[in-house]
């Protein structure tokens, strides 16, 4: 699992899962297809549902509604509002995500059931979400 625009500006208070700056990403140029790049990250499957609205963490100029939502392609995770960014700003994204996006044809791939909810526990528990085992399904006694 490899994390593409978690943003330390996004969330000050993570610093393990929020290194880079996104002073780092702007204004650099993203070097790739817009259209193309922010229509797979609106396409991944979700993995994590946040309910807030987020704020443009470079002019506030935006909100995006569940911005701090998480997405997947199975092998990369990224949070909902990374789509925005790369419309507005063509933030620079890293060549490895570029790479195998292009190597899918900008068509998020097919990820089992299985994987999706492997990555959904783990991207929780990195962010600091709890399991709750109460939540879901009980066997009938």
């Amino acid at each position: 699992m490899e994390l593409v625009g978690f943003f330390r500006e996004m969330e000050p208070n993570n610093a393990e899962v929020y290194k880079e700056s996104i002073t780092n990403a702007y204004g650099r140029g993203g070097g790739y297809e817009t259209a193309l790049v922010s229509t797979y990250l609106r396409s991944g499957y979700p993995i994590l549902d946040v309910t807030e609205s987020t704020v443009d963490a470079i002019n506030g100029s935006f909100r995006v509604p569940g911005g701090s939502s998480i997405l997947t392609d199975g092998r990369f995770v990224w949070r909902e509002d990374l789509a925005t960014y790369v419309d507005r700003y063509s933030l620079s994204l890293p060549d490895s995500f570029l790479d195998y996006i292009r190597e899918n044809n900008f068509k998020v791939p097919n990820v089992a059931h299985g994987h999706i909810l492997e990555l959904s526990l783990s991207v929780g528990e990195l962010l600091g979400f709890r399991t709750d085992s109460g939540a879901g399904p009980r066997n009938a006694t």
